[in-house]
């Protein structure tokens, strides 16, 4: 009985050891193969397995061989290998464990093989740039080693962060231009949603056509300028004349055959002829002697008597009337015809003092005249002539900017513009101007003005903003996320119509535009040569480049490509004034996850998380106006965020404490807010507010000149690219 159990307590022993090397070589394995599989993926990054030559399988594999060696446990033939598809590293890993006890059942030795899985959780990042697009971009900083002007090392700089993050090359800028050694080849992944936004700001926004028709208004009131008289005048013109009747010609005069100053003369030398005043003449005479020439005061009849007349000519004199009053027909007219005539007389005469005789001439000159009368019909034209323009807001119809499907139009016709025309009125033989009403065309770019927002009472913004966004509560412009509706005007944007506008004073325009300007309806006669009570101010254009919408630059599926990103980011351009809050308030709806682009930004297509971020570049402190037009209007007659007329260091208190506000709205909504400070032109004071809006004080650079720029804008894709990494 000893003997028939030794047996099956080998088997029971045998098998409890064997099975102890067998798990612990399965586990070690399955150690070496996850190690692998993560240093694989890690080093891959956001590039491609297959990046400079096959690195990250490398790298697998040797991590694999730290953890488990050739031999370990006394295992043998090992293998493994590692494979990616679609961003997840997989791999196999197995070896044989020879058998102990277990042999004398005829197992001599057992495979193991076990697989993993590497996958880099890479947050799918979308980074919006909020930019300063002022005038000052414009400037070139002192002492900056690269000479750009401000806007041209923000281009720059932009395009080195998008090379840092995308991992694609930009041709615009040198691996110098960059601070690094070469250019970027790996490219991201296909699993990888890298997506760029803009918003460029000053004192308006260009968002205008990204939005869908139902968010914009159909009809909105500005500052404008309506026809409060008109005047209709006649003007006339006169036709051709129908008929002429001429009076007789005037009497010629008589005597020229007698004319005192004979003048010019010729000597007779003997048979031919002679010259006179130019004029050759037969001689007459056969001698030269004083018997044979006539004495200097006698006529010789001999010699001819000439009258030549020029070609008639007839030209209106005079009207025979005062100018046509309307609505006269005809006009009578006097005309008169010149006949104009030259007479010669010719004479010989003894020259006594030279023994000569010699032709002479006497040459005058008259005109004929006679008069007649013509009647000329009259044409009546009738002019609705501007008398009186009034100064005040107007509604306009600017639907018809809305195009067709998600298409825009770019300009609406408005009653705001003047024709002059040179007239003569009813009464005058003057030339007047008048001016007409015409239709402008306004063009609309795109920038808008915000929709309805809370209007401060005590002249004192600072507070106002303290408590938001719990309150104010009817600061709907504020609310970031808000989806217009289509019933309700306080809820959509309007679009900003710099042809449209026109701010008024209590006298006459000046060329400085100083003065009182007043609230109240003014009205302004349209012929007063020297200016009327309103300016249109439409210099405060719409030169903010458009922004964009969140977008991959990957030239994948049908998106545009890294050189189209550069080339974008070339179009920016300074103009304007610094209004920080609107740049601000649009980076955040641009990117929202729960806003009016939720659909495009809540997650990937394939329902993904996003990461967010948003930089903030600005060259310097808040610069307002109050007689600007931005995106409130026009501050001193609308008094949308005041309820009198703002002075312009109000309405930098108010865009400042609206800024802080939305600096913390952004920061609630999970997104990483980075702010730079460019150009060494900041105050302190905006500085320290400037740190207080991004996520905390290492998500805030200085950067005195465009070499700190781009390195700031690297040091922030560094960052962002700190991805985590799990199995």
């Amino acid at each position: 009985m000893t003997a028939a159990a030794i047996v099956p307590m080998i088997g029971l022993v045998g098998g409890a050891v064997d099975m102890g090397r067998l798990y612990a070589v399965k586990s070690r394995l399955q150690s070496a193969c996850d190690a692998g599989a993560l240093t694989g993926r890690r080093v891959m990054g956001t590039g491609r397995w297959t990046d400079n030559s096959n690195r990250a399988n490398g790298a697998a594999e040797q991590t694999f061989d730290l953890n488990f060696q050739e031999g370990s446990f006394g295992s043998e033939n090992r293998a493994r290998a590692f494979t990616e598809n679609d961003g997840t590293v997989t791999g196999t890993a197995s070896a044989n464990v020879p058998m102990t006890l277990m042999r004398v059942f005829g197992m001599a030795t057992k495979n193991v093989a076990v697989t993993c899985e590497g996958m880099m959780r890479i947050p799918n990042t979308d980074v919006m740039f909020v930019l300063d697009n002022s005038g000052s971009m414009d400037e070139t900083i002192p002492g900056d080693s690269t000479g750009l002007k401000k806007m041209a090392g923000l281009q720059r700089a932009i395009r080195c962060f998008y090379e840092a993050l995308a991992k694609e090359n930009i041709s615009d800028v040198s691996p110098a231009d960059c601070g690094a050694t070469a250019d970027p080849t790996e490219g991201l992944s296909s699993q990888v949603q890298l997506r760029f936004g803009f918003v460029n700001y000053d004192h308006m926004v260009n968002v205008g056509k990204l939005l869908p028709h139902d968010f914009m208004v159909d009809n909105w009131t500005y500052q404008s300028r309506v026809v409060s008289e008109f005047e209709d005048v006649w003007g006339w013109t006169l036709g051709t004349v129908t008929a002429t009747t001429w009076g007789s010609w005037s009497s010629a005069p008589s005597g020229l055959s007698n004319a005192a100053n004979y003048s010019g003369w010729g000597y007779v030398s003997g048979s031919g002829s002679v010259t006179v005043s130019g004029t050759s003449y037969s001689k007459t005479v056969s001698g030269k002697n004083s018997s044979t020439c006539p004495a200097m005061n006698t006529n010789n009849s001999g010699v001819a008597y000439s009258d030549t007349a020029s070609v008639q000519s007839a030209a209106l004199q005079s009207t025979s009337q005062d100018p046509p009053v309307y609505p006269a027909t005809a006009q009578t007219l006097t005309y008169g015809q010149n006949d104009n005539h030259t007479a010669s007389a010719y004479r010989y005469a003894w020259d006594s003092s030279n023994s000569q005789c010699r032709l002479q001439v006497a040459t005058q000159t008259y005109t004929l005249t006679r008069t007649g009368t013509a009647t000329k019909p009259i044409t009546w034209t009738s002019y609705h002539t501007i008398k009186k323009w009034t100064y005040r807001p107007v509604q306009f119809d600017v639907s018809s900017l809305k195009g067709t499907g998600t298409t825009w139009n770019g300009s609406v016709s408005i009653p705001v513009g003047e024709t002059r025309i040179s007239i003569k009125p009813s009464g005058s033989s003057t030339s007047t101007y008048y001016k007409l009403l015409a239709n402008t065309t306004a063009t609309w770019a795109g920038c808008i003005e915000e929709r309805k927002t809370f209007q401060n009472t005590d002249g004192n913004p600072s507070d106002d903003w303290l408590n938001f966004p719990a309150s104010p509560t009817d600061a709907i412009d504020m609310d970031i996320d808000r989806v217009p509706s289509a019933a309700d005007d306080d809820t959509r944007w309007r679009p900003a119509l710099m042809a449209a506008v026109w701010g008024r004073k209590e006298t006459l325009v000046d060329t400085t535009w100083s003065g009182t300007h007043t609230t109240a309806w003014v009205e302004g006669n349209a012929y007063t040569g020297t200016g009327t009570p309103g300016r249109n101010l439409s210099n405060n254009s719409c030169n903010v480049t458009p922004s964009r919408v969140l977008t991959s630059y990957n030239g994948r599926d049908g998106n545009p490509t890294a050189a189209d990103f550069s080339s974008y980011v070339g179009t920016i351009a300074p103009a304007g004034n610094t209004y920080h809050d609107i740049g601000l308030l649009w980076g955040a709806r641009l990117m929202s996850p729960t806003g009016i682009f939720a659909a495009d930004n809540a997650t990937t297509p394939g329902g993904a998380q996003i990461t967010r971020h948003l930089i903030f570049m600005t060259d310097g402190d808040t610069a307002t106006t109050n007689n600007n037009y931005d995106s409130y209007g026009m501050a001193i007659w609308d008094q949308r965020q005041f309820n009198t007329s703002a002075t312009s260091t109000q309405l930098t208190n108010a865009n400042n404490a609206r800024a802080n506000a939305l600096c913390t709205a952004i920061k609630n909504k999970n997104i990483t807010l980075w702010v730079i400070s460019y150009g060494g032109g900041t105050s302190t004071t905006t500085n320290n507010r400037l740190k207080a809006c991004a996520t905390s004080t290492s998500y805030f650079f200085l950067a005195a000149d465009t070499p700190s720029l781009i390195t700031k804008f690297r040091e922030i894709a560094d960052r962002i690219s700190n991805l985590r990494l799990t199995n």
